[in-house]
């Protein structure tokens, strides 16, 4: 199994938890807005992807900072996945070479 379109999908998922985070934070003060949720999954092909769904509350301030900070950790762990899948293709070429 190729290890770089895992990570690209984990890169996608954080992004995609980021943005929902940021849109509610943006949201905090809209009369009616109520919060949306990222929620991760895995997918068939391997990988994970994250559905948005509304949670019909509020927006907390805090658990939408710890979401971001979460998002964040989740992004950097997609790259060095991306790092480790670069550098194991590297290291299969220079076998083969």
């Amino acid at each position: 199994m190729d290890i770089l379109p895992i990570a690209a999908s984990a890169l996608n998922a954080a992004g995609t938890t980021a943005a929902v985070r940021a849109n509610n934070i943006v949201n905090v003060a809209t009369e009616g807005y109520t919060a949306a949720e990222p929620v991760s999954g895995s997918i068939p092909t391997g990988g994970v992807a994250v559905f948005v769904q509304d949670v019909g509350q509020p927006v907390d301030l805090t658990l939408e900072i710890i979401g971001l900070q979460s998002a964040l950790n989740q992004y950097k762990a997609a790259a060095s996945l991306v790092e480790t899948g670069v550098e194991l293709n590297k290291t299969l070429l220079q076998a083969f070479a």
